[in-house]
């Protein structure tokens, strides 16, 4: 398995790979709004950018030609960077490969001089709270209703 940036043309495999990740936790709560975000058009266009206060960028982790998982994430001139999202292949679950993704985008915060990382998650989602957790991110908040009603983030944060 390897890590590269993401390509333009990836976002139609990481589209598929982010809407069965995102729909194994939300269930009946997926809509047309998480059809919208997850789409290949909106992967793509989210994937990089640059501008004076930052930079966006994502990797994806291959074994071959075949797309495993994404990750993306954001650095800031306050030194305040960001995960937006993280997501596998379901079968590819306790291998590894999150951990590999979260390595790349560690090592572009240090590049990009972060002092600290915060993301969130939802709250019924266990299973990637305790990833987040496993790789050196703290709970410190929690937030009701935030993304969608009924769906309560807890908030983490990290110290680089």
């Amino acid at each position: 398995m390897r890590i590269r940036k993401f390509r333009a043309g990836d976002a139609a495999t990481v589209s598929k790979i982010m809407q069965a990740a995102f729909k194994s936790f939300l269930g009946d709560k997926w809509d047309w709004i998480d059809e919208k975000h997850f789409a290949p058009k909106t992967i793509r266009a989210a994937s990089h950018s640059k501008s004076a206060f930052g930079e966006t960028i994502a990797y994806v982790a291959v074994e071959g030609r075949r797309i495993l998982g994404y990750i993306r994430g954001s650095s800031s001139i306050c030194g305040l960077g960001c995960l937006d999202m993280v997501g596998v292949e379901p079968n590819t679950f306790q291998k590894g490969v999150g951990k590999v993704l979260m390595k790349a985008l560690e090592s572009f915060w240090r590049q990009k001089k972060q002092r600290k990382a915060h993301t969130s998650v939802s709250a019924h989602n266990t299973r990637a709270l305790i990833y987040y957790i496993s790789n050196g991110f703290v709970p410190v908040g929690r937030q009701k209703d935030h993304f969608k009603p009924g769906v309560d983030e807890i908030i983490l944060d990290r110290f680089l």
